[in-house]
């Protein structure tokens, strides 16, 4: 499946200096996924390296019948998983 990256993600890939394939790398590898209720988008989390430091890292994302659009990236806490798991905002895949 073709994977695609929104203007926004590559916007954040540049500032936050994140490598242009860890989004994808996400998508393909993540054992944990979410769906988020508010935004309507898949989440997937994985831990993975990022500034020299073992980092959860989240990716939100579409999922269209031909292909999948990353959405956004950014570093998230285990606590902040739990939190959304349990108020709902987030459901297991």
């Amino acid at each position: 499946m073709e994977i695609r990256y929104s203007q926004h993600l590559q916007f954040k890939l540049w500032t936050r200096r994140i490598p242009n394939d860890l989004p994808e790398r996400i998508h393909r590898e993540s054992r944990q996924r979410y769906f988020n209720q508010h935004s309507v988008r898949h989440i997937a989390v994985m831990e993975t390296l990022f500034q020299h430091r073992r980092t959860l890292m989240m990716i939100a994302y579409d999922q269209f019948p031909d292909h999948v659009e990353i959405i956004t990236i950014h570093p998230i806490t285990k606590t902040q998983v739990q939190d959304r798991v349990q108020s709902g905002r987030w459901s297991y895949e």
